[in-house]
């Protein structure tokens, strides 16, 4: 028999972790090989090596992208974790709140992950600071039309 809450603990505190010090591998540990991950503002990713990806872009976009954990809650294999983003684009502060719903196994890797934020306020913070502009472009998260295939 599961012990799911030992399960969502260990989860939880892996997921902390990666976000308090994010860099592209900082979530292996809890990333099932072929996890599939679903998010605002960037396509539909699928294994560690496409989130190592992703992760590498967005981090080359926003630094100093930091996650805290503010609540989670957990049912046998589903875990929920609200998170607070915050970080600073072009020397102004940029914070945001997600939930993330997790699936897991019973050894507590992540098979999915859906995020979900409202990617509104983000994407008006980008379009209001012109100066962001080019780093936004040159990490790959810019306007997903062709120049996403050209950065894979």
């Amino acid at each position: 028999m599961t012990d799911w809450t030992a399960v969502h603990e260990k989860a939880v505190a892996a997921f902390a972790e990666g976000w308090a010090r994010p860099h592209p591998q900082a979530w292996d540990a809890l990333l099932a090989e072929d996890v599939e991950l679903n998010q605002p503002m960037v396509p539909p990713t699928r294994g560690r090596q496409g989130w190592g990806r992703e992760a590498e872009r967005l981090l080359g976009f926003l630094p100093d992208l930091r996650g805290e954990v503010l609540s989670w809650a957990g049912r046998e294999d589903r875990l929920f974790i609200e998170l607070r983003l915050s970080g600073t684009l072009r020397g102004k502060p940029l914070a945001f709140r997600a939930v993330d719903e997790l699936w897991l196994t019973a050894d507590g890797r992540v098979t999915r992950r859906d995020s979900f934020f409202d990617s509104m306020p983000v994407a008006m913070a980008v379009a209001g600071r012109p100066g962001a502009w080019p780093a936004w472009w040159r990490s790959g998260l810019g306007p997903l039309t062709g120049r996403r295939r050209l950065r894979r």
